[in-house]
């Protein structure tokens, strides 16, 4: 645990390393992730419950960025760092830096990207999470989320896939103030 309470949100494209990303970070910081995607699985073995929440997909990302509110909360409440992962939106970016705010913790965000198509769909085509219950989006869903998502606004720090993650990790780590051997 740091010093200072953290809330580090990593966001971005589907595909472009993001829960790769939360992993070291919450590594780093000796913390919890809180996972959009693994929160949101444990709601699919219950049909009654996942036939409500599935559709529209806007009811199902408010139903996931509240579970992620709620344990972001937990955590800070108890003086515990906690990252998220998630492919976000700028209202709940805003309540959770307002949560962070809140608690007296630095908030941060990190911006996942992959600036050279043919990889990124290489990384999807070729990627397996095994979330169980969960299932992996294909190349043109992944592709229309890509053209179709909004950044989020400033300050973030963006990574780029397409660079070595140990690169990207040193980028990380020096924005949020972490030495490397955190």
């Amino acid at each position: 645990m740091s010093l200072v309470q953290r809330l580090v949100l990593v966001s971005g494209w589907t595909g472009a390393g993001k829960s790769t990303m939360a992993n070291a970070v919450a590594t780093d910081l000796s913390c919890s992730v809180g996972s959009f995607d693994w929160l949101m699985s444990a709601m699919r073995p219950i049909p009654e419950v996942w036939e409500v929440v599935e559709l529209p997909v806007e009811r199902q990302r408010a139903v996931g960025w509240s579970l992620l509110g709620r344990t972001a909360e937990h955590e800070l409440r108890h003086g515990r760092d906690v990252v998220l992962d998630l492919v976000a939106r700028e209202e709940p970016r805003r309540q959770w830096a307002a949560l962070a705010d809140r608690y007296g913790a630095r908030f941060s965000v990190i911006e996942c990207v992959c600036s050279d198509p043919v990889v990124h769909r290489d990384r999807v085509d070729g990627r397996s999470r095994d979330i169980p219950g969960w299932y992996e989006l294909s190349w043109p869903q992944v592709e229309r989320g890509r053209i179709g998502y909004q950044p989020l606004r400033d300050p973030k720090l963006v990574i780029d896939a397409i660079d070595p993650f140990v690169h990207n990790l040193a980028l990380v780590r020096d924005h949020l103030g972490l030495d490397a051997a955190s």
